[in-house]
């Protein structure tokens, strides 16, 4: 079966929409004087000057040190990027403090973020303060977010700030783009091998190849690049089907800056990219058409974004910024392969006699069942589409805000959010969606500096969603005292809800013992409430040394959950779950960092200690009475261990770098579903407790400058990701597995060496 992706005429009226507000915003203030620069194009930046301490803008959108900030902002800088040759945004967040990244699928490989004991689906992940980050874009696009093009990554944990959504609950990662500074040009490779039985000859390869250009008069601004990532698949257990998934990502995208005066800045952003995901059988399996493979999960995913800010500072005392941008995702999808789907039997004008060779021969245990027309994989209802599907997710966002300042004391903060989103989902498995979702948000944002040692920011977001029928009010605040120079106490609080829409992880399929969970949505669903409270110290006893103590606290009120206890048994091979309201929840802990650069050199260290528990018990699997599918009550969060950390330390000169980090996670509660591995008949579920990890990376990296120009250089690393080989020892094998017990490090050993030319 072939695949398209077709863009609808929603997607076009949304983006002319989008345009036609920027365009009539830009056009009464592109005026003024050029500012200064001596024309030659190097060394200086389009921006003005950045002081010392590093500037940040996550959490009052107005540019601050990160030591006056009343909210409480970490650093991901481009240095630290590169050191640990991160490709993607997944990448990266491994090594903050706080954050963890899992795979949550052997046959997919969909992986999220967790956050202070949280889900993905409670951070808002924005790129330059905008929401490009969809529903369906948030099963898979934490590891198809280049790293090309960015400048630094904010992370805020917890709320206290008005300016971010309402499902801003456990925080905010905001990936903040560089702006074109100079004539350049780049390019950047890296090879890989990992550990396992690696399908196919074609290497782990990810190369990235960058241009950049800025007018002499440092009016405009541009650059271009383009990447490109393969992940071959790798078998971990032997047992001829991939844990780790195969991945062809490619794409490229431009930014565009426009300084028509000191006071205005117009960016434009677009990025295109196309990935194609493959799990399942491995070997020659990956390379059939997926429903011919034992067991396939396939995904082509095609994204297009853009985005256009304008920020205009109209006084000393008052500016504001408008933003729009349109983020197109569309997905080609197949889940099943004959274990899970059947196949027709011999006679049937549909029957496969060559493929069914092929499978006898590499599985010769199953030899027989082929040949049975009553056996394991017989379907009935079988037809050469029967899994296929595809999905269209187009979000449009609008984000506005003006900041006035009255003297030194007192900004006020008025804005108004747009967050519109449509889906549609069509799947041979019996589910259909086809919905639009809208949020319209207002917010009004004090910043108050009651003395030089006190500050209090607080707010009010209004927010209409179009599945709720009033509006929900937001308060959100933060206190800062410093109690001196090096000793800072931050109270925040803040409130949010989550609409009863469909999210990431409810369009994604999973595949268990050879039956698809699909999720659908109560009909009487309604809306889940949050409370977060965070109190924070940050001592510095010195200016290299940085101590961080966060206390955190969240209540979750009419908790969305699974449930797994709908399911209508006379679909044979779909396991129908329903999105319900189901209790409450409680998410509470400790973030402990310390952090000591002396110079070229450092150590940071990070802990969290945590409990995230339901506040009443839930049936996580199985069947209240059934002693073959046994209900398993749980009374905390599944996959979210009780503490985690990450210590790193590094030394980076600007010619030599070298780094070692560890990456420590806690035991946690990991559900299993049990079936025979040769006919696919569920023995049990169980709920096990997983054992510790802890994971070592090491790199070294070298830059040579060239002769030709100061930019001029050229770069070696090399190193190892998951030094020990640190990985789950109790995988489940056979066709009949449950991908969603998997758990641990993401990846196994992993050996690198990259290269890197600048000009």
């Amino acid at each position: 079966m072939g695949y398209m992706v077709y863009i609808g005429p929603k997607f076009c009226v949304q983006a002319v929409m989008c345009w036609v507000l920027l365009v009539v915003a830009c056009v009464p203030v592109v005026r003024g004087q050029s500012w200064a620069g001596d024309g030659d194009g190097e060394d200086e930046s389009l921006s003005m000057d950045i002081p010392l301490a590093p500037v940040v803008i996550t959490g009052t959108r107005t540019e601050r040190t990160i030591e006056e900030v009343p909210v409480r902002t970490e650093i991901i800088g481009i240095d630290e990027i590169q050191m640990t040759q991160s490709l993607n945004l997944a990448d990266i967040l491994e090594y903050q403090s706080g954050l963890r990244v899992e795979n949550n699928c052997s046959n997919c490989g969909t992986s999220e973020i967790r956050m202070l004991g949280l889900q993905q689906r409670y951070i808002n992940i924005l790129t330059d303060s905008m929401t490009t980050f969809s529903g369906l874009a948030g099963v898979y696009g934490i590891e198809q977010m280049p790293m090309i093009t960015v400048d630094r990554i904010e992370v805020v944990k917890g709320g206290g700030s008005t300016l971010y959504g309402p499902n801003a609950v456990a925080g905010v990662v905001n990936i903040i783009p560089r702006n074109p500074t100079h004539q350049h040009a780049m390019v950047d490779f890296n090879y890989n091998i990992m550990d396992g039985d690696v399908s196919g000859s074609r290497p782990n390869t990810n190369a990235t190849g960058f241009l950049e250009y800025v007018s002499k008069d440092r009016k405009i601004g541009m650059y271009v690049y383009g990447f490109q990532n393969y992940r071959a698949g790798v078998d971990l257990s032997d047992d001829r089907f991939t844990e780790i998934t195969r991945q062809d990502l490619m794409g490229a995208g431009t930014r565009i800056v426009y300084d028509p005066s000191e006071a205005v800045r117009i960016a434009f952003d677009y990025i295109y990219s196309t990935e194609d995901r493959r799990g399942g059988e491995d070997h020659e399996g990956l390379d059939q058409p997926a429903n011919l493979s034992m067991l396939a999960e396939e995904l082509f995913h095609t994204r297009h974004v853009g985005a256009v800010t304008l920020d205009h500072e109209v006084t000393d005392s008052m500016n504001y910024r408008i933003g729009a941008s349109v983020a197109y995702t569309g997905r080609d999808s197949y889940y099943g392969g004959v274990a899970a789907l059947g196949y027709a039997p011999p006679g049937s004008p549909l029957h496969d006699s060559q493929a069914i060779s092929r499978l006898s021969a590499r599985f010769p245990e199953f030899a027989a069942v082929f040949a049975d027309p009553g056996g394991i994989f017989y379907n009935p209802s079988w037809t050469p589409q029967l899994g296929y599907g595809t999905t269209e997710d187009i979000l449009t966002s609008v984000d506005t805000v003006l900041n006035k300042s009255f003297g030194y004391d007192h900004t006020l903060s008025f804005g108004y959010q747009l967050r519109l989103e449509s889906i549609e989902d069509e799947i041979g498995l019996g589910r259909s969606i086809d919905e639009i979702y809208s949020n319209n948000g207002v917010f009004v944002q004090h910043d108050w500096m009651i003395t030089d040692d006190l500050e209090f920011l607080y707010g009010l977001r209004v927010d209409k969603h179009s599945e709720v029928d009033d509006p929900i009010l937001s308060p959100r605040g933060t206190i800062k005292y410093s109690v001196n120079e090096g000793l800072d106490i931050r109270l925040s609080g803040s409130s949010g809800f989550r609409g009863p829409e469909v999210f990431d992880e409810d369009l994604h399929i999973s595949n268990v013992g050879g039956e698809l969970v699909v999720t659908q949505l109560d009909p009487n669903l309604t809306h889940e409430r949050s409370w977060t409270m965070n109190l924070g110290i940050n001592y510095r006893p010195a200016s290299s040394i940085t101590f961080d103590g966060n206390l955190f606290y969240t209540g979750i009120d009419d908790l969305f959950f699974n449930d797994l206890t709908t399911d209508d048994p006379s679909t044979d091979g779909i396991i129908e779950a329903t999105k319900i309201n189901s209790g409450s929840a409680e998410v509470y802990g400790v973030d402990l960092n310390v952090s000591w650069r002396p110079g070229d050199y450092g150590l940071e260290l990070g802990y969290v200690e945590q409990r995230s528990v339901y506040g009443e018990s839930q049936t996580l699997l199985g069947t209240p009475g059934d002693p073959v599918d046994n209900e398993i009550i749980v009374g905390r969060f599944e996959r979210m261990p009780d503490r985690y950390g990450v210590i790193t330390a590094f030394y980076d000169d600007s010619r030599l770098t070298a780094f070692i980090s560890g990456k420590f996670t806690g035991s946690m509660d990991v559900p299993h579903v049990v079936n025979n591995r040769l006919t696919g008949d569920l023995l049990r579920n169980e709920l096990k407790r997983s054992d510790f990890f802890f994971a070592v990376d090491v790199g070294l990296g070298y830059t040579w400058a060239l002769p030709w120009h100061d930019h001029s250089s050229f770069s070696l690393t090399a190193g190892i990701k998951n030094v020990f080989n640190t990985f789950q020892d109790d995988l489940d094998d056979g066709p009949f597995r449950d991908p969603s017990y998997i758990y641990g490090p993401r990846f196994p050993r992993t050996f690198y060496v990259g290269g890197k030319i600048e000009l």
